[in-house]
């Protein structure tokens, strides 16, 4: 080592020591003196996984960084490395901030004080040349509620952000990390066939003695959206598809027939509504949410990313209906509806995986609205486990069979942890 890296080593050491005397948690001890010594490089890594090259007002540099695993799971930990070249002493009072944002472009966590680097030798103490490792541990709350995590970083003092020159950033003065996926925790995605349709359906709302429906994929028992657990609010779905057509078919039981909806595109899910989430290309945006009420009443919308609805999109979407009961009237005598459903599948072109070929695989959910006298009941095939709908990654796996090819009835998920989030 370079008597001139030694000599930023014990500078380094020495502001460390400096700093410490400020910090709540007392002075700082020898062994985080070496530890955070081990954490300034003589020079930067040959291997960076993900460069970055962000130039911080001719000041900073951050080169890149690292990040395990490649996943992130709900309520456990993620292991990001930054690593930062100085260039020109940032000056005093000058911190390093990392923000944990949402899909929605949301922050919802700072993680600003984790890591050694953060706690005892921040960029206001760091001299030209120096390479600093900045390593942290950031859990991913069990209550996350997004499809992704992204990290944003930058420096910070009082009321302002470093200016950042160049390099991937957003319109808040933040450097672009990484994004990163979240998965529930231990969770095996539902993989079902959907046969082909030997014949087209007659779309009627009649279709449990049609002969074209007798070999469809059953999906049935629906489950509790946030514990898994059963319901008295028994739906089976039958799937099947053709060249031109993904085919749904549905009957609830409801003893409470109630949607006072009926124009096109209403807020169905307030009351009695079948929903049906797809996500063609698999890639946890550019998906499709259709929903349908006791009446025939359509909702549909395309999303190009997290709960970003565009209602203009129109799905074609042809349903036909029978309630088992009077809609809207209390007395009795109510016990369920069916629907029956042709998706056209030209019209799910966004994000690829259309038109489906056999062996391909979609990404699917679908989800029942129950009205009671007392409140909703929300019920799923591959239930959330949370209070998301649109949780992407909880939902499950059709791939496209030939006729022969005949899936037995839809696997249920183990029940997960019970959340107290709401539904919508």
């Amino acid at each position: 080592m370079s008597t001139n890296i030694i000599s930023l080593l014990c500078s380094a050491v020495f502001a460390i020591s400096l700093l410490g005397c400020m910090e709540q948690t007392g002075y700082v001890t020898t062994n985080e003196s070496d530890q955070v010594s081990r954490l300034i490089l003589e020079k930067a890594p040959a291997k960076i996984r993900h460069r970055v090259n962000a130039d911080l007002d001719g000041k900073v540099l951050l080169l890149g960084y690292d990040v395990k695993p490649q996943k992130a799971t709900l309520g456990e930990e993620l292991e990001v490395t930054w690593y930062w070249e100085c260039k020109k002493s940032p000056g005093a009072g000058w911190q390093l901030f990392t923000h944990m944002v949402d899909a929605d472009e949301k922050s919802r966590i700072n993680k600003d004080k984790v890591g050694p680097i953060r706690r005892h030798f921040q960029p206001e103490y760091w001299r030209p040349g120096l390479i600093i490792k900045d390593r942290q541990t950031i859990k991913v709350p069990t209550k996350w509620g997004s499809p992704t995590v992204s990290l944003m970083v930058g420096l910070w003092k009082k009321n302002e952000r470093m200016k950042i020159v160049s390099g991937p950033s957003d319109k808040e003065g933040r450097i672009k990390g990484p994004t990163i996926e979240v998965v529930s925790p231990g969770e095996e995605s539902v993989k079902v066939i959907i046969p082909r349709a030997p014949n087209a359906p007659k779309i009627d709302g009649e279709f449990e003695t049609e002969d074209a429906w007798k070999d469809a994929l059953v999906l049935d028992d629906f489950s509790h959206t946030l514990t898994g657990a059963q319901t008295k609010f028994n739906t089976a779905t039958r799937l099947m598809w053709d060249d031109g057509n993904l085919y749904v078919a549905m009957r609830a039981k409801d003893e409470y027939l109630q949607s006072k909806y009926t124009e096109h595109d209403d807020e169905l899910w307030h009351e009695d509504a079948f929903e049906i989430f797809l996500d063609p290309g698999g890639d946890k945006k550019h998906y499709y949410e259709i929903q349908i009420n006791p009446a025939g009443v359509v909702f549909d919308s395309y999303l190009p990313r997290y709960r970003k609805n565009t209602n203009d999109w129109s799905s074609g979407v042809v349903v036909k209906t029978k309630i088992e009961g009077t809609l809207n009237d209390q007395s009795g005598g109510d016990t369920g509806w069916t629907a029956e459903i042709a998706i056209p599948l030209a019209n799910l072109d966004k994000g690829g995986g259309v038109p489906p070929k056999r062996g391909d695989e979609w990404k699917i959910n679908f989800f029942m609205v129950n009205v009671t006298a007392d409140k909703p009941v929300y019920t799923a095939w591959s239930p959330p486990l949370r209070g998301d709908f649109h949780a992407l990654d909880r939902f499950g796996s059709v791939v496209f069979g030939p006729p022969e090819a005949i899936g037995k009835k839809g696997q249920k998920r183990d029940a997960g942890p019970q959340s107290d989030a709401g539904t919508k």
